[in-house]
């Protein structure tokens, strides 16, 4: 795939990706605007990892004393 074109996923690649026991928690983070997706269809969705994992980077819980 061309490198300005980034791999998109399915809600089941992203499930493995994020190691997730089924989907149910991706479509609840959809559902709470938490990570993007791209609505191809009625119920056709898919994922850029990248802007996925920028996205679920901002509710990384730090250690106490760390900004």
């Amino acid at each position: 795939m061309n490198s300005n074109h980034p791999e998109l996923l399915t809600k089941e690649e992203l499930r493995q990706k994020l190691n997730l026991p089924s989907t149910r928690k991706i479509d609840y983070m959809m559902k709470k605007r938490m990570i993007p997706y791209l609505p191809l269809g009625h119920k056709t969705v898919r994922f850029d990892l990248s802007k996925v994992m920028a996205a679920l980077e901002k509710f990384e819980m730090k250690a106490v004393g760390q900004k």
